[in-house]
């Protein structure tokens, strides 16, 4: 299986270049990031005239008990991201055993991307979205089963909504098979930030 994994990235990236997978995310960059200032944006209007989100997330971390900030992360991670992982990754470096804890975190994220995929795959079945999204949206879903591979390792390495991506996937029928094996990067997130804020905090 391990032997198999950088055979699969490397056709896969001779697919993108030969189909046109990294220009559709040139073109469709800037929509992302306008998505992702939008998101932000609206946090930091909540944050400055509603609640302080830090404070707000730092009581939560003392109040609730381990298995419920778990399952409270899992329930994001399967939802809409809410809470971001890093914040979860610092809380990680105060346990007994912080690298067990932080890949612990990461295949609980894996799992829930998983999960969200299944969602997608429900979502499918309901006949409101088939008329409103997949039917209208045909084009693009077509777009996204082509180059959603990529979109897959964007979202699990970057602030794109991961699980929203996820949920995508499994709407728009992605192969399992090579959702499973792209996901992985989420693994290799949780890493990188795990090697830098372990260190910073």
């Amino acid at each position: 299986m391990p032997q198999r994994i950088p055979a699969f990235l490397r056709g896969y990236h001779r697919l993108l270049r030969r189909s046109g997978g990294y220009a559709f995310v040139r073109k469709n960059l800037f929509k992302f990031l306008g998505s992702i200032l939008a998101v932000l944006g609206l946090l930091y209007a909540f944050d400055a005239w509603v609640i302080d989100i830090n404070s707000a997330i730092k009581w939560i971390t003392l109040a609730l008990s381990t298995p419920a900030l778990l399952g409270l992360f899992f329930a994001s991670e399967v939802s809409f991201g809410i809470i971001t992982p890093e914040l979860l990754i610092v809380w990680a470096d105060e346990t007994l055993k912080p690298r067990w804890m932080l890949f612990f975190l990461a295949s609980l994220s894996y799992s829930a991307g998983i999960a969200s995929y299944f969602i997608g795959r429900f979502l499918r079945t309901r006949d409101v979205i088939r008329k409103r999204i997949i039917e209208r949206h045909a084009a693009t879903l077509n777009q996204l089963r082509t180059f959603g591979g990529l979109l897959i390792v964007l979202a699990a390495l970057t602030p794109l909504p991961y699980p929203i991506v996820c949920q995508l996937c499994g709407l728009n029928k992605f192969p399992f098979k090579h959702f499973v094996l792209l996901t992985l990067v989420r693994f290799l997130r949780f890493g990188i930030y795990g090697l830098v804020l372990f260190n910073l905090f």
